[in-house]
């Protein structure tokens, strides 16, 4: 396997609409964070059937805080806004500026990815401004090859 490199595509500023979102937010230990996600990932899913709700966009992991133990909010984009229901809450992405890199590869090469994007901030001048996310494009249960697993990264920005 190559060594991870940093993102398979340019890194792009785009400015993003807000969007709404059903999310669980959870502190974790780093190990834990795979399976503390892929649990989540279903709870959404389940409130947003149960609520009729329609999903818009794939499911993302955002990460308010990143060191021994990690603050981890996971859900997906919704249409329109949820109802809270157990541990499930309505929430929202933010709108503004977005630093914004394509990672094709196992989940292991995004801090490749993720320092590309911070040297990319450091370098234009732009201020990061709060936790980055990762839109998970390819499902792993639907495309069993990490090879070819597409993930966005996502580092919201300062307005200038």
């Amino acid at each position: 396997m190559a060594e991870p490199r940093g993102p398979s595509s340019k890194i792009e500023l785009r400015v993003l609409r807000a969007q709404h979102t059903a999310t669980v937010r959870e502190t974790v230990r780093r190990d834990d964070i795979p399976a503390t996600i892929g649990r989540i990932f279903q709870a959404v899913s389940q409130v947003v059937s149960k609520q009729g709700v329609t999903s818009a966009g794939a499911p993302f992991a955002r990460y308010h805080s990143f060191g021994a133990t990690v603050d981890v909010e996971a859900g997906m984009p919704v249409a329109t806004p949820i109802q809270p229901d157990g541990d499930v809450k309505p929430g929202q992405l933010p709108a503004g500026p977005a630093a914004i890199a394509v990672h094709v590869g196992p989940y292991e090469g995004l801090p490749a990815t993720y320092k590309a994007i911070e040297a990319w901030i450091a370098s234009t001048g732009h201020t990061a401004s709060g936790g980055p996310w990762e839109i998970y494009l390819t499902d792993p249960s639907a495309e069993p090859d990490p090879s070819r697993w597409i993930t966005e990264v996502i580092y919201p920005l300062r307005r200038p």
